[in-house]
């Protein structure tokens, strides 16, 4: 059961939505030509499950309002009364047209998890593997005096991991890297944030600042060939760290001594051995291929307070020089730096970091076991359209375990026999698809949304509405294919209702037939000169020509002006058929019917049996056994009679019969101005109506040429049609073709 009365909703300027009984049949479809109704009514209902207020973007000083009932669920609005906010329901779900933008909704993701138990263990273990890397975060923001929110995304940009990494692959590529760590002194007296923040980095990227540390080794290192303690391999860096460790394992206090490389010189203790060291490392300072260099460094640290401090560290030490050359290693070097000060040994934290990531992945395992039934969405839309991705599901574990949206990924293919493949995020798809495979992509999120409904309606969740908004506009026919069989499903499962909305004639024939949609139910929406929308039931629901026109006139009874109106309304049809057969005489003589000619046949001055008699070999040769009139004079008078019917019926027959007579009176009209005018009005071989209009439109008002340009405009999609596409004349409005009758009967 579905009704509703709407006023001033996105140019519904009033509207009634009949009684829709859809318990006798759960599907239900208006056919509506497009800017009739069909985008409005859809984004009041998006708006009533949304919970967010109607209006009309036009007039916006208009009350908007609406009354919708769906079984028993009421949902009234009015913009006039604000303390009535609308409240969201699950109860509805829309299903628009396209949009550019769109992701899972909360709902569908919710839905997504795994059972509870496996959920809660999750929940447990992720507590506990969280609350381990708060203490790190902790540790590491006093060590390196960034944010915490700082901390992640930079480790894993320094040390080379993938943009969707996290902790565990963290912790990894520091147990990979922590036996290469080398001690740098000086990294206990300054901080990450203070060797690597924006301002530094800029300094490092100048080329003075690289040719100076450049320049800077390369004299240190001759300097050091000739020194009687060090050299380019036995560093500076070396020495000082030799001597802690003379210290920390009492070499001189087991009497050992150290002779140096000149053969003379004997180190007999560790104030000696740090003295002749310093003296040497003061000497290679003190030299004026360093000193110049050095000099030239300080200066270029001196442009603000953070360029400053590293000029500081340099001054203090020196040695971290070498260090610069390669910066990306000595954030490495810093991170594992930072790692080694933990308050805990990293060894200890890297077991039980170990251990959550084990358990965790036994339950993304088992979560990933309980994801059938979503990954069967992906399967069936795989199955089911031609497009030239493949798409699947990465992240099947975290969608189910975590409150997160379906990583899905798409491994487009081009060839055949030499298949070339690349698998790509949504966005980057996106710009290399065509409308159609855009829409078919836009497709696969709502149908997981469908998904999810159609579990709750199958688990007695209540009833749900769907409403479908022209969801198979610009998709080729195997692919709108899919979608019908899409709309079967939902159409096949108890507890949805199914409201379809579209302007394609041929998907609407399709989906009557496929779905077993009750004639009941087929509507047809219709705008009137005022903008009032109306719906009534579609009577074409099969072949108009079979059904209709061929069933009322086959016994050659043409008696009254309903077999006449239907005999005419056939000519545009045996036309084509004597088109296609090679009756190229017969098809000249049926032109005659729907243009002013004079041959092979006087249009003026031919009969209705005439007409009959060429088409009757089509209908076994029966004879004519009606009221005999002239053609011109009975499409007129009936034309007539079809304007005048007020009926909110849409009837092809009137419409032809209407749109044949405005084009022999718009033809005979401009025959007369231009005889009139002193020229020779002759037959066109093709295109009569336009041909006629060149001719006569210097001899026409302003008001004249507006009026025949509307003729040539609509009366050729009207009549050049055939059985399978009449399409045209079905979204011409009625009141439009009846005000075209009655400007050119005016002329």
């Amino acid at each position: 059961m579905l009704n509703g009365h709407f006023e001033n909703c996105y140019g519904l300027k009033q509207f009634d939505l009949p009684n829709i009984n859809f318990s006798r049949c759960n599907k239900a479809m208006i056919y509506a030509p497009n800017g009739v109704m069909k985008s409005s009514l859809s984004k009041v209902f998006d708006d009533i499950s949304k919970g967010t207020a109607t209006s009309d973007r036009i007039f916006r000083n208009v009350v908007s309002s609406y009354s919708v009932t769906h079984y028993t669920s009421q949902y009234v609005f009015s913009s006039a009364n604000a303390a009535t906010a609308p409240t969201a329901t699950d109860r509805i779900y829309v299903v628009n047209t396209f949009t550019d933008s769109f992701e899972f909704t909360k709902e569908t993701v919710s839905t997504l998890l795994a059972d509870e138990t496996t959920r809660n263990e999750y929940n447990v273990l992720m507590a506990q593997f969280s609350g381990e890397i708060r203490q790190i975060e902790d540790k590491l923001r006093m060590l390196t005096g960034l944010t915490k929110p700082q901390i992640k995304g930079k480790i894993i940009a320094d040390l080379g991991l993938g943009s969707t990494s996290d902790w565990t692959d963290i912790f990894e590529k520091i147990h990979e890297l922590i036996d290469n760590r080398q001690v740098l002194d000086f990294l206990n007296d300054c901080t990450y944030s203070e060797l690597f923040n924006d301002k530094v980095l800029a300094v490092y990227s100048k080329r003075e600042f690289v040719n100076s540390i450049e320049e800077y080794i390369e004299n240190l290192n001759t300097l050091l060939e000739n020194n009687p303690i060090l050299s380019d391999g036995f560093t500076d860096r070396n020495a000082e760290t030799l001597g802690k460790e003379f210290a920390k394992h009492n070499l001189f206090n087991a009497q050992h001594t150290i002779r140096l490389k000149d053969g003379v010189t004997v180190i007999h203790s560790l104030d000696e051995w740090n003295a002749v060291v310093n003296e040497q490392l003061e000497r290679i300072y003190a030299t004026p291929e360093l000193s110049t260099v050095f000099q030239k460094l300080k200066k270029l640290l001196t442009a603000n307070e953070n360029v400053s401090r590293l000029r500081d560290i340099i001054i203090a030490h020196r040695e971290i020089i070498p260090a610069l050359r390669d910066i990306n290693s000595l954030k490495i070097q810093t991170w594992l730096d930072c790692f080694s000060k933990l308050d805990t040994p990293f060894a200890d934290y890297y077991d039980r970091i170990s251990q959550y990531t084990i358990q965790i992945r036994a339950l993304y395992e088992q979560a990933a076991a309980q994801s059938a039934r979503w990954q069967a969405v992906v399967n069936e839309f795989n199955r089911r359209f031609r497009v030239p991705f493949e798409v699947q599901i990465e992240n099947k574990a975290n969608f189910l375990l975590k409150d997160e949206a379906p990583n899905l990924s798409f491994k487009y293919t081009r060839g055949v026999t030499t298949q070339q493949s690349a698998t790509l995020k949504k966005d980057d798809l996106m710009v290399s698809l065509s409308t159609g495979e855009k829409r078919a992509l836009y497709l696969l999120y709502i149908l997981f949304d469908l998904e999810r409904i159609r579990q709750q309606a199958s688990a007695g969740g209540g009833q749900f509405l769907v409403i479908a908004d022209d969801i198979a506009d610009s998709f080729d026919y195997k692919n709108k294919y899919a979608i019908i069989e899409y709309l079967n499903d939902l159409g096949n499962t108890p507890g949805i209702d199914l409201l379809i909305l579209t302007h394609n004639f041929d998907f609407y024939r399709t989906v009557k037939s496929r779905l077993g949609v009750t004639r009941t139910h087929c509507y047809i929406a219709q705008r009137d000169e005022e903008g009032v929308v109306s719906v009534t039931e579609f009577k074409y629901q099969k072949d108009f020509f079979k059904n209709v026109v061929i069933d009322g006139i086959k016994d050659g009874n043409i008696a009254d002006d309903d077999k006449k109106k239907l005999l005419i309304s056939s000519i545009p049809f045996y036309r084509n058929l004597c088109e296609y057969s090679g009756k190229d005489d017969e098809y000249a003589k049926l032109t005659c019917f729907l243009h002013l000619k004079t041959t092979p046949i006087d249009t003026q001055s031919v009969s209705i049996e005439e007409l009959w008699n060429i088409i009757n070999p089509f209908l076994d040769g029966v004879s004519f056994s009606g009221v005999d009139e002239n053609y011109y004079s009975a499409i007129i008078r009936i034309a007539n009679s079809c304007v005048a019917d007020n009926t909110n019926e849409v009837l092809l027959d009137n419409k032809l019969v209407t749109a044949i007579a405005i084009r022999l009176l718009a033809e005979k009209f401009m025959q007369s101005i231009i005889t009139s005018n002193g020229q020779t009005c002759v037959d066109a071989s093709s295109n009569q109506t336009r041909e006629w209009y060149k001719q006569a439109e210097p001899f026409l008002t302003p008001e004249q040429k507006a009026i025949i340009e509307e003729v040539n405009l609509i009366t050729p999609e009207s009549i050049h049609l055939n059985s399978f596409m009449f399409e045209p004349l079905i979204d011409i409005s009625d009141w439009a073709l009846k005000e075209l009758f009655t400007k050119v009967t005016r002329l």
